[in-house]
């Protein structure tokens, strides 16, 4: 079979994917900075550097789509990045000063970065700031354009702050990835786990049907009157329903809305007896499936009841609102919680509530706060599963909403912008010398700070007002008028072209919050504006496409990153609405095998000889093997009422200590199967009590789902005394 779903273990690679296209990206602003350049570079350092940084960006992203670590490509590329800063001095030929700081400067952050997301946070920053401090030195000499203190300086903290910021939110971005990873397996796991118990209940409850009918029936019944043709055509019937066992039942009948109400009823009240009901569902019919679901989903509510809340008064109320669906409130007046406060790795009530609904078409929502209560409700339509796989399909692709993605901190990313924008607006003030006049730039600078503010209101909501995103698009290109009205003829003026780094940070925003058209369209006009600005100011065009060229740029990565982003959750979605339809067959196609290769051919060896003995008309039983009717029945009996508290070895023991008188009782009260742990030890003690000379009477008990105590087993022995046994849900003892 084709494995058509993606792991969640991929969702990581995509900051790696991320990482190896900021470094293709910054590739073009590069070789243009260099162009001009590199007659002056000796030709080893630019086969060595150059070469190196080209391979090392190829490699990365060649790895990344592959699936290879990038570390070696990252550490080489950070090695290379390193070198060709230090020999920069040493590889400049010419002995006139540079023109224009070296091209090398673009390749510093993202070194930052590849170290941080490869080796650690500590030791992106760590290099950073090393760089940065390097840089700054080499700006200042003949090779860096002799800059002044102040010139180096900017750069420096330049250099740091964009590195640091985007170190964080990229370290934002792959903590809400791996916490998604671990939430999205832990949730397959329990989601399969739980479709393959309820595939098994339903064929151990078919089986159990055929053995109590037809099996211990005969086995009863030809014990106590052997020889009766009655009896042996009633074994075979026997035989055959075992050998008929593994075909398909009948058509599955839908449940009513009296069923429905009765099954809801019988599971919340055997949790909380203090539940009121009331049913307004009597004209409708649900498919056995959804019935099942529902009511597995209100068992699970009613036990969060019974366990947490505390609660002396709780209703259940279930109404139709819609044609053929059905609502159901489970609301109670107990201590109420926050949800905003529940751990996200706590899954329990996500995948026993939340996500079964989902697989069946419905919804779930929890509403509850400290004091005041809980109230869940669960609602469920025809059809639903197939509006729930195209409608919302549509609206993430109308909006360009990442709505699957986690939660990525939004408040840190947004203060990550504004320091951003900040730091753009500090680099303009030390740069207040080289514009011919300053108003201006304060001017521009309130602005874009309007724009700011403009762009990360309302993050919640996305996509952003059309409203908003055209205002902040005008804002930016008056700033873009205002700053280049009084910058300098001639020559490059530095940081005092801050603007281009506020347009470039808050139209990608624009774009990531869903306007994308008009972030493209903010973005090539801001580009005419500067083609234009830089040919009317003698500055030629290398200059025009390095004030132009860096906010398409980055428009271009977040554009293919939301694009890749989109295409995951899309990916990841489709994924979880097939998984279940998936887990159901995977989970049935199991249960049918456990049936006719463990559970029919370890009854038709325990039972079958007996049987067909019993069919042939013409076989007389002995006494023998009418007892061995009787302890077959009781082994049957135990099975069936008890199947959590019986192995094949404790079902000897408990067959061969009935022989010797023991009274041997067991209850499961439990309904789903016990940890492993705890039935390993239940075996051993069991074993050892039955086998026990002086036991006279043995109890075992399976309690209900949320009891500290998961079996008890309490012996009393001929003199009188007795033991009680309790086992918790990891398998430990406790002796009273």
């Amino acid at each position: 079979m084709v494995n058509l779903k993606p792991k969640t273990s991929q969702l990581s690679s995509w900051v790696d994917r991320g990482v190896a296209l900021f470094c293709l990206g910054t590739l073009i602003p590069a070789s243009l900075a260099a162009v001009g350049q590199f007659q002056y570079l000796a030709s080893w350092w630019t086969i060595i550097v150059g070469g190196g940084i080209v391979a090392a960006s190829v490699g990365m992203m060649i790895a990344s789509f592959v699936g290879w670590k990038l570390r070696s490509f990252a550490l080489v590329y950070v090695t290379v990045v390193t070198f060709g800063l230090i020999t920069w001095p040493a590889a400049w030929q010419s002995q006139e000063v540079a023109q224009s700081s070296p091209w090398l400067w673009m390749t510093l952050g993202v070194a930052a970065i590849c170290l941080a997301v490869t080796t650690g946070t500590g030791w992106g920053f760590a290099y950073a700031i090393a760089s940065g401090l390097l840089f700054a030195a080499v700006r200042m000499t003949p090779s860096g354009q002799s800059a002044s203190l102040l010139g180096a300086f900017q750069d420096m903290i330049n250099l740091i702050m964009n590195a640091s910021v985007v170190i964080v939110a990229l370290g934002v971005v792959s903590n809400a990835f791996k916490e998604l990873d671990e939430a999205e397996a832990a949730t397959r796991k329990e989601a399969t786990d739980a479709a393959i118990e309820e595939a098994l209940l339903e064929e151990r409850h078919r089986l159990d049907g055929i053995v109590h009918d037809e099996v211990m029936t005969t086995l009863v019944a030809a014990a106590h009157a052997a020889g009766d043709d009655h009896i042996s055509q009633q074994a075979q019937r026997a035989v055959d329903r075992l050998a008929q066992a593994e075909t398909q039942t009948e058509a599955r009948l839908p449940v009513t809305g009296d069923q429905l109400t009765w099954l809801v009823t019988d599971v919340v009240s055997a949790l909380v007896p203090q539940a009121r009901f009331v049913s307004e569902v009597e004209n409708l019919a649900v498919p056995q499936q959804v019935a099942s679901t529902l009511g597995m989903v209100v068992r699970e509510v009613a036990l969060n009841v019974a366990k947490h809340s505390k609660a002396t008064e709780v209703e259940v109320r279930l109404t139709s609102p819609e044609k053929g669906g059905i609502a159901i409130t489970v609301a109670d007046n107990g201590i109420g919680f926050n949800p905003d406060l529940v751990p996200k790795r706590r899954l329990g009530l996500q995948v026993s509530v939340v996500y079964r609904m989902w697989a069946i078409g419905g919804t779930a929502e929890i509403h509850s706060s400290p004091g005041q209560g809980t109230s869940v409700n669960l609602s469920w339509t025809p059809d639903n599963s197939t509006v729930g796989e195209a409608e919302p399909l549509k609206r993430r692709r109308a909006g360009r909403v990442l709505a699957d993605i986690p939660d990525l901190s939004r408040p840190l990313l947004v203060r990550l912008v504004w320091v951003l924008v900040g730091l753009q607006f500090l680099l303009g003030w030390t740069s207040l010398d080289q514009v011919t006049s300053i108003w201006p730039v304060f001017v521009a600078q309130g602005l874009a700070a309007l724009a700011t503010w403009l762009t990360l209101r309302d993050t919640d909501r996305n996509p952003m007002r059309m409203v908003d995103a055209i205002l902040v698009g005008v804002i930016l290109l008056v700033v873009t008028l205002l700053v280049q009205s009084v910058l300098p003829d001639g020559h490059w003026p530095g940081y005092a072209t801050w603007h281009s780094s506020v347009v470039m940070v808050l139209l990608v925003a624009v774009l990531v919050r869903g306007q994308e058209r008009v972030a493209w369209t903010g973005v090539g006009l801001y580009a005419v504006l500067s083609a234009y600005w830089a040919i009317t100011h003698d500055l030629g065009v290398g200059d025009a496409l390095r004030v132009g060229f860096s906010p398409f740029a980055w428009m271009l990565v977040a554009q293919l990153l939301q694009a890749w982003l989109i295409d995951l959750t899309d990916r990841l979605n489709a994924s979880r609405r097939s998984s279940a339809a998936a887990n159901k067959a995977i989970a049935q196609s199991f249960s049918k095998l456990v049936l006719r290769d463990v559970w029919l051919t370890q009854l038709r060896a325990q039972v079958g000889p007996l049987l067909n003995r019993i069919a042939d008309p013409d076989y007389e039983l002995s006494e023998e093997e009418r007892a061995a009717c009787l302890a077959q029945e009781s082994r049957l009996r135990d099975a069936m009422r008890a199947g959590n508290l019986v192995t094949e070895l404790t079902s000897d023991a408990i067959e061969v200590a009935r022989g010797r008188g023991v009274d041997v009782r067991l209850v499961d009260s439990r309904g789903t199967r016990l940890p492993e742990d705890v039935r390993a030890a239940l075996t051993q003690h069991l074993g050892r009590l039955l086998t026990d000379s002086s036991t006279k009477r043995v109890v075992a008990r399976a309690a209900p789902e949320g009891y500290e105590d998961v079996v008890t087993v309490l012996a009393v022995r001929e003199d009188g005394s007795s033991e009680l046994i309790g086992l918790d849900a990891s398998g430990r003892v406790s002796t009273r």
